[in-house]
């Protein structure tokens, strides 16, 4: 780290990163992301696989993937990977059943 003085006198800071470094802060901010968890404060949340999220929900893997562009809790991985949170898809299951 290298403290520096602007013209106006303020001190500003200035991280150096190894490359290394860098590569790992930017796997993880990339992983929290893809997870949905960019607050490192909130718990752990678990991406489900179609025919895990249909045991849940009790309906079929067929009927998620029609479902997915409306559901909050699904989580594109790329254009043919889907996924749903687990977190999200037990708050819908339990606001359904209410």
């Amino acid at each position: 780290m290298v403290l520096t003085r602007t013209a106006m006198g303020e001190v500003t800071r200035i991280v150096v990163l190894s490359e290394q470094e860098l590569e790992q802060l930017i796997e993880r901010a990339v992983s929290r992301a893809l997870n949905g968890n960019a607050d490192t404060h909130r718990q752990e949340d678990r991406l489900l696989t179609p025919t895990q999220a249909a045991e849940l929900l009790t309906v079929t893997p067929r009927w998620l993937y029609r479902h997915a562009k409306r559901l909050p809790f699904t989580r594109r991985l790329s254009r043919k990977a889907l996924r749903f949170s687990e977190a999200g898809l037990l708050r819908y299951r339990d606001a359904k059943r209410n």
